[in-house]
């Protein structure tokens, strides 16, 4: 009888268990279609700005009336900005797709001060035209490639990253076809959106750099102002990546030298399971690092994950200040600068992504900080009460506060920051600290992911 019953309550466990399993199987798989459905969705809406950016940006280079110039070169920079947000909720490395993601920062930030130029009574120069013509030139494959992924997306039901190796070519048994694209130096045939998105940022790679004044148009500096001194050796590089990794929660991690870098910070890079970073030469830090693991089923809120960054930062030996937050669904993205004497440092920025599931850091760039990071001497400024003066009357200031700001060509201006509504809308108004004149306006739009600036 005791063993009857023993027996049926292992079973009863035993279905209980199974069901519990099916239904987290059930929930696991709902919620890869969903990410799947957001990716594709991210893809679709990345393909059809790049696609309006290309059309606009052909245009502008046609127009020659004032009002024309202003009206397409707005909306190269608007179409760059909305490709740039898409883009980001790829489900791909950011490693290896930089050279991308600059493409179109450039291109709109050159489009933009141009239309800035021509707005306040300016001409655009013959340099100018030639630099516009050459970004579109160099645009249309790139619009090509990714509208053909898309196609294919929706036609082969292409994959987001490449299938696993099968056992022929893990012995290195690969079909002729591969053979002959290594050969002849072509480009083999993409089998999935992420191939493809690494050959497009290869070709653009081999570009040469746009030559321009524009607020992004020298992020390559000549000399780090933040790095530390001293240079670091592989062996020594490897030791900082390691301890990084100790610290965003992988203990005993081996990272493997993956090659040099010669781009913005020469340095080493290394992989470790789904881990990317690289580590500059001088100084030994870690610049960017991306971690392309499979986030699980979300667990934290927008308010866990921002008290997660802080802890992050701290272990990581940052004191900065977060300033955004932007919700990607697995994970969020926050935006930390640097202060001075209670003057918010926007140059000196650091980028870091949170995962929902655990709060894992899933991603930094800092190369932001460390290109523009030193100690500033700040001039004699206007009081606040007379930077509010030169406000715009109904103005209804929320938040106020003394910043330095990035103006055209790296150029910093000290700034009274005002958060503030007129009108029923969301601004940022910066008024330089030593005359009060306007700098620069933001307008605030509000979505459930977070607040964008435009």
């Amino acid at each position: 009888m005791h063993r009857r019953l023993w027996i049926g309550a292992l079973a009863a466990a035993f279905l209980l268990s199974l069901g519990w399993g099916i239904n987290e199987y059930r929930q696991a798989g709902d919620y890869r279609l969903a990410s799947e459905n957001n990716s594709r969705r991210a893809f679709s809406d990345f393909a059809s700005h790049l696609d309006q950016m290309e059309t606009v940006m052909a245009k502008g280079n046609v127009a020659n009336s004032p009002n024309q110039q202003v009206l397409y070169l707005s909306q190269v920079s608007s179409k760059s900005e909305g490709a740039l947000k898409d883009f980001a909720q790829l489900p791909a490395e950011q490693a290896g797709l930089s050279y991308i993601g600059q493409f179109l920062t450039q291109s709109g930030d050159f489009a933009r001060t141009l239309a800035q130029k021509v707005a306040g009574g300016g001409t655009i120069t013959n340099d100018e035209a030639k630099t516009l013509q050459e970004m579109h030139n160099d645009l249309i494959p790139v619009n090509q490639k990714v509208q053909t992924l898309m196609t294919r997306m929706d036609t082969e039901n292409l994959a987001w990253t490449d299938p696993a190796p099968s056992l022929r070519q893990r012995l290195g048994l690969g079909g002729p076809q591969i053979a002959e694209a290594a050969a002849d130096g072509s480009e083999a045939p993409t089998k999935s959106v992420r191939s493809g998105l690494d050959q497009l940022d290869a070709s653009l790679q081999k570009l040469p750099p746009f030559t321009y004044t524009g607020e992004y148009s020298a992020r390559v500096v000549q000399k780090p102002l933040g790095l530390p001194s001293g240079q670091v050796d592989k062996a020594q590089a490897q030791s900082a990546a390691q301890g990084f990794l100790a610290k965003v929660g992988y203990a005993d991690a081996a990272p493997k030298f993956a090659g040099d870098i010669n781009g913005d910070f020469k340095g080493y890079s290394w992989n470790y399971k789904d881990a990317y970073m690289e580590v500059s030469r001088q100084g030994g830090v870690v610049t960017f690092y991306r971690d392309q693991r499979s986030i699980n089923q979300r667990t934290l809120s927008v308010d866990d994950a921002s008290q997660k960054a802080k802890a992050i930062l701290k272990t990581l030996g940052w004191n900065l200040v977060i300033t955004s937050s932007e919700d990607f669904g697995s994970y969020v993205e926050f935006d930390a600068v640097a202060e001075q004497d209670g003057v918010r440092l926007y140059p000196d920025k650091v980028r870091l992504m949170v995962a929902l599931d655990n709060g894992q850091l899933v991603g930094l760039d800092a190369a932001p900080y460390y290109a523009f990071h030193h100690t500033r001497t700040f001039p004699a400024k206007i009081s606040l009460n007379q930077a509010v003066q030169k406000l715009r009357t109904n103005f209804k200031i929320q938040e106020s506060r003394l910043a330095v700001i990035a103006k055209s060509g790296n150029q910093e201006v000290y700034a009274y920051e005002f958060r503030g509504r007129y009108q029923g809308e969301d601004y940022l108004i910066y008024l330089n600290a030593q005359n009060g004149s306007e700098e620069k306006i933001q307008r605030i739009i509000k979505t459930p992911r977070g607040e964008y600036l435009q």
